[in-house]
């Protein structure tokens, strides 16, 4: 359930570098917007792949334990 949880997270955050990332990044660091947008769009995918992984991970994590209750 832990990963699941965790997932979520990171996708949600992923979404939200990708809808404001650009904005934030540009008025925090005083850099040029297109460089911002560019950035927030790599933030996002890189969290949300991460997301992904540890999606996989958890759904891996419990069909090994479904196999195991199975066979014992």
């Amino acid at each position: 359930m832990f990963l699941y949880g965790l997932s979520r997270v990171l996708l949600v955050i992923a979404g939200l570098a990708f809808w404001a990332g650009g904005k934030i990044i540009s008025e925090t660091a005083k850099i040029d917007r297109l460089l911002a947008e560019m950035l927030g769009m790599g933030l996002a995918v890189a969290i949300g792949a991460l997301g992904y992984i540890v999606k996989t991970a958890g759904e891996d994590l419990d069909s090994e334990k479904e196999l195991e209750s199975h066979e014992g």
